[in-house]
């Protein structure tokens, strides 16, 4: 979707109005009712303006966290994306997708090349010298979700735990040796 494509009433959305709804209303009806899909909330996570990209990325995380189904038909593009994001706020949210669309409860059948592209690109935020605690956790569970199919994980991803675990903070200590406790 390019700028042109970017409709006014919905980044008027997403930038202001958005604000007088609870979170827990934010499922599927919601985001019908206000005019998005789940693929056009997608798009709108790539408005140039951050407050619009953030929001349109937490919208779709909590309609995907209801209905994880939903990421499924919208992963390719995904996925394709991923590396394109600079937000990090934006990315938090992306990778609370990927968590769910990696986690056996609720994962997304995924192909050798997609699995690829996930893989490198939490291993380049989880490298990323200013990347925000909240995205590094969410990194260290879609790894460490990844590994069955790729076993060679375990071993780098121990290293990188045990290199954060030089100056973690509580939420990075406790989600580090909560993820090495898996894939000891």
């Amino acid at each position: 979707m390019e700028n042109k494509d970017f409709e006014p009433q919905l980044v008027q959305f997403l930038k202001v109005d958005i604000r007088q709804y609870p979170a827990k209303s934010f499922n599927l009806d919601f985001i019908q009712i206000q005019g998005f899909t789940v693929a056009s909330l997608l798009a709108y996570s790539y408005h140039p303006d951050n407050q619009v990209s953030f929001r349109a990325a937490w919208l779709l995380e909590h309609v995907c966290i209801q209905q994880p189904a939903l990421i499924a038909p919208l992963y390719d593009t995904f996925l394709i994306g991923l590396s394109k994001q600079m937000h990090w706020g934006t990315i938090r949210s992306y990778t609370k997708i990927a968590m769910l669309a990696t986690d056996f409860k609720t994962a997304v059948p995924q192909t050798r090349d997609q699995e690829e592209i996930l893989i490198e690109q939490a291993f380049n935020w989880l490298i990323h010298r200013e990347c925000p605690v909240a995205v590094l956790v969410n990194c260290l569970d879609i790894l460490c979700n990844l590994r069955k199919n790729n076993p060679w994980i375990s071993t780098e991803l121990k290293e990188q735990i045990h290199h954060l675990l030089k100056n973690p903070t509580p939420a990075l200590a406790s989600r580090a040796k909560r993820v090495l406790k898996k894939i000891a």
